[in-house]
């Protein structure tokens, strides 16, 4: 799982191509959790999460004070203890303040070469254009042994939505019964990856973008499936 991110991760180390941000996006929680300390700690060269050059701002359903995030900036700015580098991550990104989001732009953008910030975040447009554009941005949305696209009724289907406007929409998703929203989503979101690789467009694009964003509510939320599929219906 997720064996291109950890390969682009490995090279970055291997061939010391680090950048000063990664941004691990999506709702997986606990891949993004996994392959970023294992990327700490090849980074810092340790066999333990538990190092003087890393700080982790950990996510406990309380918004990380701007005291905190002075703090990261002394830290970052101060030579490594013992490794070439110094580490910070930040769980839940969403949950700064927009003071502490300005703060953090600044040491992103007055970061010592051995500085590197990860953030974690449920959805790339939780986070500022100005922070985002700074960072290599990985995405992490949970992901199944299947092929999603064995279906070929369920290809049938979204191949006529993008086609047009189909107005029976409604109608039409209550032929796959079997499924549920999330997993409709789910095939449909890697339908348009596929189509994206191969003809990539802004209308792709921005129905990927969308997409990815209702798949995160019905993951997360306890949003209305009607309503997701409104949502999808309006951006065609």
């Amino acid at each position: 799982m997720y064996e291109r991110i950890n390969e682009y991760l490995n090279t970055c180390v291997e061939k010391n191509i680090l950048s000063h941000g990664y941004i691990f996006y999506g709702p997986d929680e606990i891949n993004k959790k996994n392959i970023a300390a294992g990327f700490v700690k090849k980074i810092l060269n340790t066999n333990s999460i538990h190092h003087p050059d890393l700080i982790v701002v950990a996510s406990d359903n309380e918004e990380p004070s701007i005291n905190v995030i002075r703090q990261l900036q002394k830290f970052l700015i101060l030579s490594p203890y013992s490794s070439n580098y110094k580490v910070v991550i930040i769980e839940a990104f969403e949950t700064l303040s927009a003071y502490s989001q300005a703060t953090l732009l600044h040491i992103f953008e007055e970061a010592p070469s051995h500085a590197i910030i990860i953030l974690y975040a449920k959805t790339i447009d939780s986070i500022p254009k100005t922070i985002a554009s700074r960072g290599v941005k990985l995405p992490f949305w949970k992901q199944y042994e299947s092929d999603p696209l064995n279906d070929t009724s369920m290809i049938s289907f979204f191949d006529e939505i993008l086609s047009g406007n189909p107005q029976n929409l409604y109608y039409k998703s209550q032929n796959f019964g079997d499924y549920k929203a999330i997993e409709v989503f789910r095939l449909w979101l890697g339908f348009l990856r596929k189509r994206f690789l191969s003809d990539p467009n802004k209308k792709l694009a921005s129905l990927l973008k969308t997409s990815q964003n209702i798949y995160f509510k019905l993951n997360e939320t306890n949003i209305n499936p009607k309503f997701a599929y409104d949502e999808l219906l309006l951006t065609l």
